[in-house]
């Protein structure tokens, strides 16, 4: 609930800066992305090797400052991702809920033309939060057993992206870079690669 709470604020929070500026001449933009995730690590495996994920869901939102001396190439702000990935179902009844990974941070942006039309690369860097799922057991009778409850730990979230930006619409690819979770007592990686589609809202002219 607490992690439910922080997310919405976040975005909340980047939406209302949007929508107080939303009649301005500033140079500010907004976007908000979804697409394909594949995660990576070794928090994604069990002791046999197998693959407690293979893919899953990702969102983005930002807001940016493109600075006037960069030729509004340049924007600076705050990002918000998410990613939820999906577990995978066994034989013998062991069924893996979702994992999550979310990074809350601040973002750089370089569109390499001020123009509608531009390849961009970003950095996002900030607090990274990975969720592991609760991992239950169903018997023949159909009850269910929680063998392993579900846990997160934080730590320093890096996410490079590039894409390119065709009038609004954005294409882009991104990884979260594994870094080291401690969750039951383990201390392993985890991370993921996104590509998204998205919508990019720009209150100045190019």
């Amino acid at each position: 609930m607490k992690n439910l709470i922080l997310k919405n604020v976040f975005v909340v929070g980047i939406l209302l800066t949007s929508a107080t500026v939303v009649n301005a001449q500033l140079p500010i933009s907004f976007s908000g992305q979804g697409g394909y995730t594949s995660p990576s690590g070794g928090h994604f495996e069990n002791a046999a090797g197998e693959r407690m994920s293979r893919f899953g869901l990702g969102l983005d939102f930002d807001v940016l400052w493109h600075l006037e001396q960069m030729d509004n190439k340049l924007g600076v702000g705050l990002a918000y991702n998410t990613s939820f990935l999906f577990g995978a179902d066994f034989s013998g009844g062991l069924n893996v809920g979702l994992y999550g990974l979310d990074l809350y941070g601040v973002k750089g942006q370089y569109r390499f033309f001020n123009s509608r039309v531009s390849p961009y690369a970003a950095l996002s860097l900030g607090l990274s939060r990975f969720s592991t799922p609760e991992i239950s057991m169903v018997d023949a009778a159909g009850n269910s057993t929680v063998i392993s409850p579900a846990e997160h730990a934080f730590g320093f979230g890096i996410r490079p992206e590039v894409g390119i930006e065709f009038g609004s619409f954005i294409l882009s690819a991104a990884y979260i870079v594994p870094m080291s979770y401690t969750v039951y007592g383990n201390s392993k990686s985890a991370g993921c690669f996104q590509i998204n589609i998205g919508w990019r809202t720009t209150l100045f002219e190019r």
